[in-house]
C-alpha cells in the first residue's frame, strides 16, 4: 500500500537509532519457532476467513429466501382477498342480490302479493335502491415541501390511501390523486408495484390502468374493473374557517362495462386547458385561504350504484327493482289550496280598505304611491309601528313620505311584508327592471330616429349591474325598516354575485349595513383574487375601516370577532 511513495533507499536500523527488533535477544531456534507459530496462526486465520465467507453467502441466501417468502405471502394474501371477494359474490348470487336475476314473467319469481277488495295497485320500479353514499376527507400537510419531495420520489403527484364505497363490491375502491402543477396523474410505477414485496406499494397496482397522458390537479381514481358502475361525485376544499367549499359541479356518469380491466378517472380540471385549484397557480395557492398551517384538506362526496352483472354473462341487464303495493282507496275530500298570500297581496295592489299612503320620492325617479294598511305594516316592522304611533306628520295625515329608498326597492319591500315570499320580491324586481329597460330603449330609439346605420344595443352588462343595484337598494331598505329576513336574503343574493368589479363596493355596503356574512365573503373573495383586486381604483378608494378589515382577514383574523360592540341586528330575536 506504499506504492505511491517516492523511491528511496531501503530502511534499516541506522535510520532509527536506539530501535530494537522484536526478535532481539532470541536465538536462531527460538526465532524459527516463532516463525512457525505465525505461519500456523496465518493458516488458522485463513481457514476461519474462508468459513466466514461461506457463512456470508449462506446469510445472503437466507435473506434472499426471506424476501421471496415475503413476496409469496403477499401474493397469497392477495389471492385470499380475491377468494373472499368471489365467495361474497357467490353468496350475493345465492341470495338473488346479484347475477342473472329472474324477471317478473319467470316462473321462479317470488309470488306477487294478492290485492284485497277495493285496493289500489301501485307498481314501483326503483333505480336508487342500490345507491350507496360515502364521503372521504384527505389532508395533505407540508404542502410547501410537496414539489421537492415528489421530485425525490420521481413522480408528479401524490395519492391518498385506498377507501371503499359500496360494501358489497370489492372492486368499489378509490384513491384521490393530487398534482400541485396539474401534471401527470400516474402516482406509481406499475412494474414496481407488481414486483414489490411491500404491501403498501403492491396494493396500488389496480389504480394505474388509465391513459398516462391525463393531466389534472385533483382526480378521483376507481380501481381497475371490467364491470360497469354508475357514479355521482363532487369535490370540496376546506377554507380558513373550516368550511368545505365546492370546487366544480356535481357530475353523474355511467361507466360502461368493458372486455378488459380499466380505471375510471374524474376531476374538476381534467378536460380544461387551465389547471390549478380554483384557477390558482401553486404559488398563489400557498398564500390563499385554502392552505392553513401549510396543509390543504380535500373532500369528495360519492354516490355509487354498482352493476353486479356483466353483458358477456347475461342476455340483458336490468337494474330497476320492481315492487307492487296495494293501497286501500278511501273516499277523498278535495281541499282547495291556501289563498292567504294572494288575498293579502291583493289588498296592497288594489288598495282596498287601506288607511295609510306611502309615497316614494327618490332623486330623479318618478314618484310612486302605495296604499297600505297600518295594522299589517306595524305587525311586520317595528319601524313602521313607531312611525304610525308617534305624533308626526305621518300619523296625522296618514301619509308616509320616503325619500331615501328607490320606488322599486320600496315596492319589493312592501310585497315581502304582505307575502313573506322571496319569489314575489324577485318578481317585482324583474318587472321593474323590464319596465326600466323598455323605457331606456324607447328613449334610445327616439334619439336615434332618422339614422339608418344605428348599431344594435347589448344590455347584458347593464342588466347585471342593475340587478346588483336593485339588491343593494333592497338590502338598504330592509335594514332601515328592520326586516331581518329580507335583509339576510338580499345579503345572500349579493354573495352569489361577487366579482372583481363589485367586491370593493359590496364590502363598503356590508360595512355600512352590518351585513357580516357578505363582508366575510367579500374579504375571502378579495384575498383569493388579490392580484386582480388590489390594482383597481375602487380598492384604493376604500374607507380606512374596510382596508383594516381586509388586512386583518389576510392575517387570519376574523374582523367580526374582533368587534365585540358590533352585533348583527336582531339576530337573537
Amino acid at each position: 500500500f506504499l506504492w505511491w511513495l517516492p523511491r528511496q533507499a531501503p530502511l534499516s536500523r541506522n535510520h532509527f537509532p536506539g530501535a530494537m527488533d522484536a526478535g532481539d535477544g532470541l536465538t536462531a531456534e527460538q526465532l524459527r519457532a516463532r516463525i512457525e507459530e505465525q505461519r500456523a496462526l496465518q493458516a488458522t486465520l485463513t481457514a476461519q476467513g474462508e468459513d466466514a465467507l461461506r457463512e456470508i453467502g449462506e446469510a445472503e441466501e437466507r435473506q434472499r429466501l426471506r424476501r421471496q417468502l415475503d413476496v409469496e405471502e403477499t401474493r397469497s394474501s392477495h389471492l385470499g382477498a380475491v377468494l373472499y371477494s368471489r365467495q361474497r359474490r357467490r353468496r350475493s348470487i345465492d341470495r338473488d342480490e346479484a347475477g342473472a336475476l329472474p324477471s317478473e314473467e319467470s316462473t321462479f319469481a317470488k309470488p306477487k302479493p294478492q290485492p284485497t277488495p277495493g285496493a289500489l295497485a301501485k307498481t314501483t320500479t326503483s333505480y336508487a335502491s342500490n345507491v350507496v353514499k360515502r364521503d372521504f376527507v384527505w389532508e395533505v400537510s407540508g404542502l410547501s415541501w410537496l414539489e421537492q419531495q415528489l421530485a425525490q420520489e420521481g413522480r408528479e403527484c401524490t395519492s391518498s390511501d385506498i377507501f371503499h364505497v359500496h360494501p358489497n363490491d370489492s372492486d368499489s375502491k378509490y384513491v384521490l390523486v393530487y398534482s400541485p402543477r396539474g401534471a401527470s396523474l400516474l402516482h406509481a410505477d406499475a412494474n414496481v408495484c407488481d414486483e414489490s414485496s411491500d404491501w403498501d406499494i403492491y396494493k396500488f397496482r389496480d389504480f394505474l390502468f388509465f391513459d398516462e397522458n391525463l393531466r389534472g390537479t385533483l382526480a378521483l381514481v376507481r380501481g381497475a374493473d371490467s364491470f360497469g358502475t354508475n357514479l355521482c361525485y363532487r369535490f370540496f376544499v376546506r377554507d380558513a374557517r373550516g368550511d368545505f367549499r365546492p370546487w366544480g359541479e356535481a357530475r353523474r356518469v355511467a361507466v360502461p362495462a368493458r372486455d378488459h380491466v380499466a380505471c375510471f378517472v374524474g376531476g374538476p380540471d381534467l378536460e380544461t386547458e387551465a389547471k390549478g385549484l380554483f384557477g390558482l397557480t401553486f404559488e398563489e395557492l400557498l398564500g390563499s385561504e385554502w392552505v392553513v398551517d401549510d396543509s390543504i384538506t380535500f373532500k369528495v362526496e360519492i354516490e355509487e350504484s354498482v352493476v353486479f352483472s356483466h353483458p358477456s354473462a347475461v342476455p340483458q341487464i336490468r337494474l330497476g327493482k320492481a315492487d307492487v303495493t296495494f293501497e286501500q282507496k278511501t273516499p277523498s275530500v278535495e281541499v282547495p289550496p291556501s289563498t292567504l298570500q294572494a288575498d293579502l297581496l291583493s289588498l296592497l295592489i288594489e288598495g282596498r280598505h287601506s288607511d295609510v299612503s306611502i309615497e316614494a320620492v327618490y332623486g330623479e325617479a318618478a314618484p310612486a304611491t302605495f296604499s297600505a294598511h297600518t295594522n299589517i305594516l306595524s305587525q311586520r316592522s317595528d319601524v313602521f309601528a313607531a312611525a304610525f304611533s308617534h305624533e308626526m306628520r305621518e300619523s296625522a295625515t296618514r301619509t308616509l313620505t320616503v325619500t331615501d329608498v328607490p320606488p322599486p326597492a320600496l315596492k319589493a319591500l312592501l310585497h315581502f311584508l304582505y307575502t313573506d315570499d322571496f319569489d314575489e320580491v324577485q318578481k317585482v324586481l324583474r318587472e321593474e327592471a323590464t319596465h326600466a329597460a323598455g323605457t331606456d330603449a324607447g328613449d334610445a330609439a327616439s334619439s336615434s330616429a332618422g339614422s339608418s346605420s344605428a348599431a344594435p344595443i347589448s344590455c347584458a352588462p347593464e342588466d347585471a349591474q342593475q340587478s346588483i343595484a336593485q339588491l343593494q337598494a333592497v338590502l338598504a331598505a330592509a335594514h332601515k325598516y328592520g326586516v331581518l329576513r329580507l335583509l339576510r336574503w338580499a345579503e345572500g343574493q349579493l354573495c352569489d354575485k361577487l366579482s372583481c368589479e363589485m367586491a370593493c363596493s359590496l364590502l363598503s355596503l356590508a360595512h355600512v349595513y352590518g351585513a357580516t356574512e357578505l363582508e366575510r365573503n367579500c374579504l375571502a373573495f378579495m384575498k383569493a383574487n388579490m392580484a386582480r383586486v388590489v390594482t383597481r381604483a375602487d380598492f384604493a378608494a376604500l374607507a380606512p375601516e374596510s382596508l383594516v378589515k381586509f388586512h386583518m382577514h389576510c392575517a387570519g383574523v376574523d374582523p367580526a370577532e374582533e368587534e365585540p360592540g358590533r352585533k348583527r341586528k336582531r339576530d337573537d330575536e
